[in-house]
């Protein structure tokens, strides 16, 4: 069965892990022999960091919104000119197909392979995150998702944190794009409710915890919570930090978080003895926008010289399975990269999260650490200080709330692999109806590879 990822940045570890989670609750339902046809941001990147070897059901493709349409770079007649050129993609499309005369006239060879790709696609997914907000420019997601529409493939919006709509536009563009799809999983209410009158049937819409927690060390946590002893301290505490561009105050918020930060880093070492290493999701990627070490550098360039002594900067490059292995070292971690959160509770690391949207508190809610967070737009040096305070007193009482926390939001986002299996079980009859039309033999089970012969990954620039 052939799936279809989109709208992936898979050089943030953090959407790379959902990718994995995406992979872990499908096969769930379909079994091992599904292929994953992933259009990303920037597939040679993604396809080096994720090579065949490692990973050989993943194939990186160019996400084709970014490369079917125009987008404003500027001002003048060719920006006023993209617009009417995007409407002819979706015409042509819509009318006459990839393969036609015009189709092949209009678009490359390897959009057309692309394309391609989708029309023979037996699901298409649009990846969980962080992506439909309005802090973002929404128009490469909704050309995507208009393309999907004019192939004929509604996607299933996997968990999503996602709105308010407040803009007129957005909320006419996304309104038909949630009404077509079959599925679209939310992480939280608030999101159920930023969508709720823009959708016309909303049991479709279902709240679970964030597809990551799919990738829990269950067994691990069950064992830890099982033991009546504490695990033994490694004298290790790992930091997640960002930059935000939307904090509140600009820059003055921005240094207010660096200084709680720092606030942090101090403490752990002078007052409880810990080495501390900074270590983020985003790092260690040349060719990605952002990279966390680097506000981690301007932090630790800060600190007291006999505090800096152990105080370390990790800027390498992880995937998930090494970022987590890696925090499972970790007495625990203050993070600020909510994905860096999940990965830790996944291994059973409690962490003392900062919020810099939404999605975190959310999270914090759950798993029953509200009381700590940290707001990144209004965090202080005093108040990081005291809830850290809190934290390390009570470790081992908010360890064992977090861990029983982990195991519920893993069933819960497990449940996900329910609701698509009817999803599934169609995608799969309508594959029996196709090989029984070509008379050839159906493969014996759900999820068995039919495109063996298809050749070999295809990554586009």
């Amino acid at each position: 069965m052939k799936i279809i990822v989109e709208n992936t940045v898979c050089l943030n570890t953090g959407d790379a892990a959902i990718l994995l989670a995406i992979r872990h609750i499908l096969r769930t339902v379909a079994g091992d022999g599904l292929r994953f046809f992933v259009f990303d941001s920037q597939p040679e990147v993604a396809a080096r960091l994720y090579p065949t070897k490692d990973y050989p059901d993943l194939e990186f493709h160019k996400l084709l919104s970014e490369t079917l349409f125009r987008y404003p770079s500027g001002s003048g007649v060719k920006d006023r000119l993209k617009p009417h050129y995007n409407r002819l993609v979706h015409k042509v499309l819509r009318n006459f197909g990839s393969d036609s005369l015009v189709g092949r006239a209009f678009f490359k060879e390897s959009d057309r392979r692309g394309l391609d790709i989708y029309q023979n696609a037996d699901l298409v997914v649009t990846t969980g995150g962080t992506y439909l907000v309005e802090n973002y420019n929404l128009e490469r997601r909704l050309n995507q998702f208009r393309l999907d529409a004019a192939i004929g493939k509604d996607p299933v919006f996997f968990t999503q944190s996602l709105g308010p709509f407040n803009k007129p536009y957005n909320r006419h563009e996304l309104s038909p794009i949630f009404d077509r799809s079959p599925l679209i999983l939310l992480r939280d209410e608030r999101s159920r409710h930023h969508i709720a009158d823009m959708v016309k049937e909303p049991g479709k819409c279902h709240v679970v915890a964030d597809a990551v927690f799919a990738l829990a060390d269950t067994d691990g946590i069950g064992k830890r919570l099982a033991s009546a002893q504490p695990p033994a301290q490694t004298g290790r505490v790992a930091i997640s930090v960002r930059h935000w561009n939307y904090v509140n105050d600009g820059q003055d918020g921005m240094r207010r978080y660096i200084d709680s930060v720092r606030e942090i880093a101090t403490i752990l070492v002078r007052d409880h003895g810990k080495q501390v290493t900074f270590v983020s999701t985003c790092q260690g990627v040349p060719e990605y926008a952002h990279d966390d070490s680097k506000t981690a550098r301007k932090i630790v360039a800060e600190l007291d010289p006999e505090i800096a002594r152990n105080v370390s900067v990790d800027a390498s490059f992880h995937t998930p399975e090494q970022l987590m292995a890696l925090v499972k070292g970790y007495d625990f971690v203050v993070a600020t990269r909510m994905h860096m959160m999940i990965m830790s509770l996944c291994v059973g690391t409690p962490v003392l999260p900062i919020a810099y949207e939404f999605k975190t508190k959310e999270v914090a809610k759950r798993i029953g650490v509200a009381d700590l967070l940290l707001d990144i737009d209004t965090v202080t040096p005093p108040e990081a200080a005291e809830k850290l305070g809190r934290f390390v007193g009570k470790l081992e009482d908010y360890r064992r709330t977090i861990l029983q926390a982990v195991l519920e939001e893993h069933a819960s986002a497990m449940s996900a692999a329910e609701l698509l299996k009817p999803l599934m079980a169609k995608a799969s009859a309508q594959i029996a109806r196709d090989v029984g039309k070509r008379g050839e033999q159906y493969p014996a089970r759900l999820g068995e590879d039919r495109h063996k012969d298809e050749g070999k990954p295809i990554v586009e620039a």
